[in-house]
């Protein structure tokens, strides 16, 4: 099926494109690193990367898998870093998670990371947490966090997030102390819940380690 992630641009009120997607350099071989690019997948990728091209918008054409990592790095970037920025005593924005509180950041998704290997079979690209904040720090100076109660189930209600410790205990903050997301009910956790789903030891078929 054709999917398409257009995160990387956007529609300004005269209906002109602008690209989203930023250069953070050579990489080791060379070649440009991009993040926050648009991309898509399916039968027609290829036909819908040219037609965004012919408006200067970079899109990649992606095999299903490559696609999903970076619809799920999107998704990350959205959750962790409102969620870090939120609780600040201070209006923040997400260029200002990304210069100040990108360790924290770091705690975050790396545990996302876990929790997508375990439950979702899905290993992030080398590189996510550099991309995430780079996006941030370039076009966040303007992007206030914020928690929208509307969008909950559908950013910070992710079920694969909140099998992360350390994001529910943000939830929790923010809705205690910030008075955020008070239409929201939290699930309850327990110490258990927070487990991985990876499955330790060898991989025998018969689960025996």
């Amino acid at each position: 099926m054709t999917q398409v992630l257009i995160t990387g641009l956007d529609i300004t009120p005269s209906f002109q494109l602008n690209d989203l997607a930023i250069s953070l350099g050579n990489d080791a071989n060379g070649e440009d690193k991009m993040a926050g690019e648009c991309a898509a997948c399916g039968k027609w990728a290829g036909s819908i990367a040219s037609r965004l091209e012919r408006f200067n918008i970079f899109c990649r054409a992606d095999f299903y898998r490559e696609w999903r990592r970076r619809m799920w790095e999107r998704s990350i970037y959205d959750a962790a870093l409102n969620l870090v920025g939120v609780v600040r005593d201070e209006p923040t924005t997400l260029a200002d998670v990304a210069k100040y509180y990108n360790e924290e950041v770091g705690d975050v998704v790396w545990e996302f990371s876990q929790q997508l290997r375990g439950w979702k079979a899905v290993t992030l690209m080398y590189g996510f947490e550099e991309r995430i904040l780079g996006i941030a720090e370039a076009r966040g100076m303007a992007t206030p966090c914020a928690l929208n109660d509307e969008m909950f189930p559908y950013i910070w209600g992710n079920n694969v997030y909140l099998q992360s410790k350390i994001f529910v205990e943000y939830l929790e903050y923010a809705q205690r102390a910030k008075g955020l997301l008070q239409t929201i009910e939290l699930p309850q956790r327990t110490e258990k819940d927070f487990e991985s789903a990876m499955r330790k030891g060898n991989l025998r078929a018969d689960g025996v380690v």
